[in-house]
């Protein structure tokens, strides 16, 4: 078996306790059983605590002020973020028990010296078998909460059209399955301890599915959304100032999709850098697990964006409230003349509607 942390447990056959020994050598020395351990629970911890307070801040934003037109979209966004820090609190929970069973089990092995009982705990136990699918599916719940307020976002920020929407429904749907199919997989082969063979072939043909999933297609999934909301957004604004259209949207429409790309970016980029970490070094080099970090930014990235974009917003307000000092000359009008200044006016049609509505993202979320 192989984790994110790269550390392995072999399977063989009982009666070679020699060759266990040598072979589990270096999963049972101080560095694994004990740095391993402590440094990957301190830094999901940190992670977690940091998204308490996010979510603190993020809830307090979105039910000061509300008026009706943006009641139900934030008890939408609101319940999604709830659920997603719900889902990560329970993979917290689960991931905790996890490397606690695991030091249990490191423990009692080094203190006795058998090996072959350390590998029969930690093949066949039910407890392992149990937690490690608890992971997975949290993590694909938590993916699943995080791209439907993503795509919900996105459906709001084009302009309710289907033909955006509904390609994005099918694959978040066939990219999920794709994750539950491989949980029940790896599940199934760690339960099934008639043969051995039957074990290594269900269990590798499992995680290969996970890993395709975790590595490829979730990623690849989250950042399509990030690049579609981001993306339209920063048209928008491109439009607007095209059209010579100077509002306090201008500057809010540049910043609302510079926020999504880079918070949105989060998951992606952790998913790639655990990746890249978990195949360049070992446990020894680098005793941290980045499978738990991964899980909750799916949970963070959204709830930074709100935040992030609520923050904005109050910013523009607060600036609009401040008066400007503006220098400018004109000549006076005489006497006996009337001076009538003309502003131009540019109409555009549907694009004023778009700006207002991503202006509402700074203090909705919308889009």
């Amino acid at each position: 078996m192989t984790g994110w942390g790269g550390i392995s447990i072999i399977f063989a056959a009982p009666g070679m306790s020699s060759l266990i020994s040598e072979d589990l050598g270096f999963q049972l020395s101080p560095q694994v059983v004990i740095v391993y351990q402590i440094v990957s629970l301190s830094a999901m911890y940190f992670v977690y605590g940091f998204y308490v307070l996010l979510l603190g801040t993020c809830v307090y934003m979105m039910r000061s002020r509300q008026q009706g037109n943006e009641r139900v979209t934030r008890s939408l966004h609101l319940s999604l973020t709830v659920a997603l820090f719900v889902f990560s609190t329970a993979f917290v929970v689960v991931y905790t028990f996890d490397m606690v069973y695991e030091a249990i089990i490191f423990f009692n092995t080094v203190k006795t010296q058998d090996y072959e009982l350390f590998v029969d705990s930690w093949l066949y136990s039910v407890e392992l078998t149990v937690v490690n699918s608890l992971e997975l599916f949290l993590g694909i719940l938590l993916n699943i909460t995080a791209e439907w307020m993503l795509i919900h976002r996105c459906y709001l920020v084009w302009g309710f059209k289907k033909r955006v929407v509904v390609p994005l429904i099918v694959a978040s749907v066939l990219t999920n399955a794709t994750g539950l199919v491989g949980t029940i997989i790896t599940t199934i082969g760690e339960n099934d301890t008639s043969t051995i063979d039957s074990d290594v072939v269900l269990y590798d043909v499992g995680s290969d599915i996970i890993w395709a999933y975790e590595i490829a297609l979730s990623p690849a999934m989250n950042s399509i959304l990030t690049l579609l909301t981001a993306g339209r957004i920063w048209w928008i604004h491109r439009q607007v100032r095209a059209h010579n259209i100077h509002t306090t949207s201008g500057k809010l429409l540049y910043s609302v999709s510079r926020i999504i790309l880079e918070s949105g970016s989060l998951y992606p980029v952790l998913s790639i850098v655990g990746l890249v970490l978990r195949n360049a070094t070992t446990a020894d080099a680098l005793p941290l697990d980045f499978f738990p970090l991964v899980t909750l930014s799916a949970g963070i990235a959204p709830t930074l964006i709100i935040v992030r974009a609520k923050y904005c917003k109050n910013i523009e307000n607060l600036q609009d409230q401040v008066p400007g000092i503006h220098f400018a000359s004109r000549p006076a009008p005489q006497e006996g003349t009337t001076t009538v200044s003309r502003v131009p006016v540019h109409s555009i049609g549907n694009l004023s509607m778009a700006a207002a509505e991503a202006e509402g993202l700074g203090g909705n979320e919308d889009g």
